[in-house]
């Protein structure tokens, strides 16, 4: 399964990983940790050129067996960037969704930070050829009192610091 040209993988390579995500969220004020759960998943990548890849990512677990895309590029040198596909949802009305729109529906609040561009969450990580893992970083501001909100408890004082992990390795 490690088949490679001199210049990286080849298109049409496919990669399934095993593993998991981990959902980290951290109350700024007093560093107090709200949450840190996981859901485990597997992911395929394809590879379309030597370097860019299409995520396809299924959650399990608590997160109940979400499944979506996600494209960016492994570089030679064994980095990753990817982002989730915008849109990440399309609803059976046709509306489509980002997932920033998920995230702040869910949890009642606004988010910024690094980890955020153009509607979407862009992760940055390295691949070892076995193990891939990469993170999101971002700051989420809880705006509403919400008692459906499952992960947290509401209202929080000042912003929370999120990031989202993969930790993945090859499903020999």
């Amino acid at each position: 399964m490690q088949k490679q040209s001199s210049t990286g993988w080849v298109a049409g390579d496919v990669l399934i990983f095993n593993g998991k995500t981990t959902y980290k969220y951290v109350q700024e004020i007093g560093n107090n940790v709200l949450t840190d759960q996981f859901c485990p998943n597997t992911v395929k990548i394809t590879f379309l050129d030597s370097q860019k890849i299409e995520l396809f990512i299924t959650e399990s677990g608590v997160c109940g067996g979400r499944s979506f895309y996600a494209y960016g590029e492994i570089k030679d040198g064994g980095s990753v960037i990817f982002e989730y596909a915008v849109p990440v949802i399309t609803l059976p009305d046709g509306t489509n969704m980002k997932i920033t729109e998920v995230i702040m529906g869910h949890l009642g609040g606004s988010i910024s930070g690094e980890g955020i561009d153009r509607g979407t969450l862009v992760f940055k990580g390295k691949f070892d050829g076995y193990s891939l893992t990469a993170t999101s970083n971002f700051f989420f501001k809880c705006e509403v009192e919400w008692p459906a909100n499952n992960i947290f408890p509401t209202p929080v004082n000042g912003p929370i610091q999120c990031s989202w992990t993969f930790e993945l390795t090859i499903n020999d």
